[in-house]
């Protein structure tokens, strides 16, 4: 199939320039260190978020038993705490 030479392109590199391109933010890696709840043993996991928040929101679903740390660049940028009783858990920033 040939296309006549006349047919706009959009753009002078021939891309299409039609739709809106979302622009796409910049992650950051990250590092979860933690004790898995149900084993036990030590677990690590590397993601990539927007920021801390979002780091936070997307942890929220590990099996996180007594400690945990996230971690970027190896610097600690927090630790989870426990309240004793039974309390719900916290984020402690560094």
């Amino acid at each position: 199939m040939k296309l006549p030479q006349d047919y706009p392109s959009g753009s002078s590199d021939g891309e299409c320039d039609c739709l809106p391109r979302p622009e796409t933010p910049a992650l950051t890696t990250f590092v979860l260190r933690y004790q898995d709840a149900w084993f036990g043993m030590e677990k690590r996991v590397a993601f990539e978020a927007e920021d801390v928040s979002a780091a936070l929101v997307m942890m929220e679903r590990e099996p996180i038993g007594a400690w945990a740390e996230l971690t970027h660049d190896g610097n600690v940028i927090c630790r989870r705490g426990f309240e004793p009783g039974g309390a719900a858990d916290y984020w402690v920033v560094d």
